[in-house]
């Protein structure tokens, strides 16, 4: 369906996304500023197109998806699932482009289609690490053969990602420990494991950092910027092509 405002609110976003992605990609951390024009944009857009559009059929079952999903991407933000960010661009995508104006297909929701392509693409990650860590000989769960790289100690506070070994000292001895795939899951509720946290607050993490120096090696998850997929996920969704529709048009 073709509608000039959601057009104009889709051209909003995917800017605003693009920008969003970029700093993502450079610093893992996106202002939060850069939001809003869209959101005021978009805002607008969206009361325009569903003042034309609500009363067609099918229009208020894509309506309280659109919502549904907004708000199951913010739980799973409180829940330490997604960024902040990342559950912001959904949320925006979600309300103000509910569908995309420049192709049809079969599953109502764009944002739900823009996450599971941006998820098919996300794929390439463990795959690498994977192949990465087979052929360099690295051993670890394995979960996090699909998900990280060990490091020199030295250099885990100028990475990006998760620091996946607990690290001890007992008599002079160092040890270390694998974390559990569940707190990997909801890494974003451990701040103290965050690469970041220990570049950012360094007086904080004094005595992690001193033990991080002792070891030869230390396995970090690789910090995948999330709303680079997504952007690409949402440029394929928009013109047409959705992982979803594919699937639901081979069952249906």
């Amino acid at each position: 369906m073709f509608s000039l405002p959601l057009a104009v609110s889709a051209a909003a976003v995917l800017l605003t996304f693009l920008a969003a992605a970029w700093q993502d990609w450079k610093t893992r951390t996106v202002y939060r500023a850069t939001w809003y024009p869209a959101a005021v944009i978009s805002g607008i857009c969206a009361v325009l197109f569903w003042l034309e559009y609500i009363h067609t059929a099918g229009a208020l079952f894509i309506l309280l998806l659109s919502l549904a999903f907004a708000a199951l991407c913010w739980l799973f933000a409180a829940l330490g699932m997604f960024g902040k960010a990342d559950a912001k661009a959904l949320v925006l995508l979600s309300l103000a482009v509910p569908v995309t104006p420049f192709a049809a297909w079969i599953f109502p929701s764009l944002a739900v289609s823009a996450l599971v392509n941006a998820g098919i693409l996300s794929l390439a990650v463990p795959l690498f690490c994977l192949g990465y860590n087979l052929l360099k000989g690295n051993r670890a769960p394995f979960w996090l053969m699909c998900s990280g790289t060990p490091v020199a100690g030295s250099s885990v506070k100028d990475r990006f990602g998760f620091l996946a070994e607990t690290v001890t000292e007992e008599n002079g001895e160092i040890k270390k420990e694998f974390v559990r795939m569940r707190d990997s899951v909801f890494s974003l509720k451990s701040p103290m494991r965050h690469t970041r946290t220990l570049r950012e607050r360094p007086e904080e993490c004094e005595g992690t950092l001193r033990l991080l120096e002792k070891c030869e090696t230390v396995w970090v998850t690789v910090g995948i910027p999330l709303l680079v997929p997504l952007t690409a996920g949402l440029i394929f969704a928009l013109f047409g092509f959705s992982a979803v529709d594919i699937l639901l048009s081979l069952l249906l």
